[in-house]
């Protein structure tokens, strides 16, 4: 008897091992790669589209190479992702490497940046054999040792071994098997160590590379011997050559170890004849790194609904919004001719980053869009410099009146992710604006200055009956309205969050920092209460007290106002918003919103 023949694993039903290490995996393998690229000097932007783009081509090959044959056509012709969940990480590494010769020189990277992802992807690989392990995926073959693992009923091992007539009718758990994800952590963790301890080896670039993968491939050559092939996603069919039987996945293996090992020695041979040049960090071009993201968020739109999960769409989307927050923030605070296409080359971004692709584990839930457009106006009252400063003096500080107008269109997706709750709802959309400020002199007389207005908020909210939580990002040049400065400079980032507390039905307290539901010119920061009067959305009313964001004003000045805002449903589908603000001699506001609801779908 095992040792664990009475202590069984515990039972993966009801729990989610595998995605909560498979999310954390991927979390530790980024911060320890983001740390690599500080270390070595990476641009931000730039290090963040690659990994970007190594983790998308990842996660997609994973499941690529597990898709079974019989799946490929009804992929092909139909655009039906199998239902399948299993995943290779052979197939990632494949990706990964496409990518990296792809990219490469086109973001201005030397061979060292594969040497970069060598450690971190060791980190990560251990981190998710931990939720291999307990969810019993991966399994090995049936054992008598000692340290052989027992998986409980309704677990993968259990059902396979049910399935091949190995079990006893009511066994309450699984035959013990070899711990080969267990295995496999090992020879992770013991790569990840060989690489620590030869770092300071002056190894020429991309060696480091050759040697990790080289390591992984013979060690999981080697595993598969005491792996079930029942739990073997890819090349599972034994092949017999000359007399000697291994899985058709092991003979592709040995040549491929064969060939990683005499690249690695080939590298460091030609190292000691011709030293290799150290490495130097990429120059960072924003227009290159949005070309990217835009290229991988337009080929994600080709993949078939649900081809990738929440957690799989979370991760890759994190690391994008990151780029493009930084890139557009570049390329609009440069403001340079010959960076002009950044602006829609980020507005196509920003777009496709919130639309191009839905959860496969959303994809049965109720659903629908709608389309806004709006305009509006205001003015409002502050203290700054009459220009840009420039040289080393100083320019003086002055009152100024800005009277602005603005339009906006936007675009969101909303959904219930519960169908027995109808007040949780979710709302991912983008806002697209644009408009003019004026700016009047109120000390002397001089011409007044007209600046133009653009802004892109991709934005979110999240609804429940008794709270709701959401924000986004504006960027670009949305107003002169920045928080305890008097520079002449427009604000080009800008944060907004809402908070709700209360159901919305009956009385709910709602505060609001930066919103930007009245356009460009001067996002207010709220105070009110609400009520849809029990109407279920057919018609609302908030009321309160709205503000400037803490910009510097004259002596005198009231840089605050009552609010009124409305909503009304005309018709099934269409909505109109209203809003103006009272009793604000500096601090004025106007805004109406039209809103239509595409029908709901499944």
């Amino acid at each position: 008897m095992t040792l664990f023949a009475t202590l069984p694993m515990p039972s993966p039903a009801g729990h989610s091992y595998y995605t909560t290490c498979y999310t954390l995996a991927f979390g530790v393998q980024l911060a320890l790669l983001l740390r690599a690229g500080y270390r070595r000097g990476y641009p931000l932007q730039t290090w963040l589209v690659l990994l970007a783009a190594t983790t998308l081509a990842f996660i997609v090959s994973t499941k690529l190479l597990a898709v079974p044959a019989e799946a490929w056509p009804e992929l092909l012709y139909h655009g039906t992702w199998p239902a399948t969940t299993a995943r290779s990480v052979l197939g990632g590494g494949l990706g990964f490497g496409l990518v990296i010769l792809v990219l490469r020189r086109w973001l201005g990277f030397s061979w060292h940046v594969a040497d970069a992802f060598a450690g971190p992807f060791c980190a990560g690989l251990v981190v998710q054999c931990v939720g291999c392990v307990l969810t019993g995926c991966c399994f090995g073959a049936p054992t008598d040792g000692s340290w052989g693992l027992t998986y409980a009923a309704d677990s993968i091992p259990y059902l396979f071994q049910q399935q091949q007539g190995l079990l006893a009718a009511g066994a309450t758990h699984s035959l013990a098997v070899h711990p080969t994800q267990l295995y496999t952590l090992l020879l992770c963790a013991g790569v990840g160590l060989v690489l620590w301890l030869t770092r300071h080896r002056p190894w020429p670039a991309g060696s480091r590379a050759l040697l990790q993968a080289g390591l992984l491939v013979l060690g999981r050559l080697v595993i598969e011997f005491w792996r079930d092939p029942a739990g073997e996603p890819v090349g599972a069919a034994v092949v017999t050559v000359g007399g000697f039987s291994m899985l058709a996945l092991q003979w592709v293996l040995l040549p491929y170890a064969i060939l990683l090992f005499g690249a690695w020695g080939l590298l460091l041979y030609r190292a000691r004849l011709a030293p290799s040049a150290s490495e130097e960090a990429p120059a960072n071009r924003p227009v290159r790194n949005l070309l990217v993201v835009v290229g991988l968020l337009a080929g994600t739109t080709l993949l078939p609904v649900g081809a990738l999960t929440l957690p799989e769409l979370l991760v890759v989307k994190t690391v994008l919004l990151a780029v493009v927050v930084l890139a557009t923030a570049t390329v609009l605070r440069e403001a340079m001719a010959t960076q002009r296409i950044g602006l829609p080359l980020a507005a196509a971004a920003v777009v496709l980053l919130f639309t191009n692709q839905v959860p496969a584990d959303s994809t049965g839930k109720r659903q629908h869009w709608s389309f806004s457009v709006g305009g509006g106006k205001g003015q409002f009252t502050r203290e700054q410099q009459p220009y840009a400063q420039e040289g080393c003096g100083s320019p003086p500080i002055r009152p100024f009146r800005h009277e602005y107008k603005s339009l906006s269109v936007d675009a969101t997706s909303t959904w219930h992710p519960d169908p027995n709750r109808p007040e949780a709802e979710n709302e991912l959309g983008v806002r697209l604006l644009v408009g003019r400020d004026q700016q009047v002199a109120l000390d002397v007389s001089e011409p007044v200055k007209s600046t133009t207005l653009i802004g892109i908020d991709p934005h979110i909210m999240l609804n429940r009956r008794f709270i709701g939580l959401g924000g986004g990002i504006m960027l670009g040049p949305i107003g002169y309205n920045r928080m305890r400065e008097n520079t002449y400079n427009a604000n080009v980032f800008a944060p907004h969050l809402t908070v709700r507390l209360g159901p919305r039905d009956y009385v709910y307290l709602q505060a609001d920092v930066n919103t930007p539901n009245q356009g460009l010119g001067n996002p207010a920061t709220r105070l009110a209460l609400g009520s849809r009067f029990k109407s279920g959305g057919r018609y609302g009313l908030l009321a309160g007290v709205a503000t400037g964001t803490g910009y510097p004003t004259p002596g005198g000045t009231r840089n605050r106002a009552f609010f009124i805002e409305s909503s009304l449903q005309v018709s099934q589908r269409l909505q109109v918003l209203p809003y103006l603000t009272l009793g604000g001699r500096e601090f004025r506001q106007l805004h109406l919103q039209v809103r239509y609801e595409l029908p709901h779908r499944r």
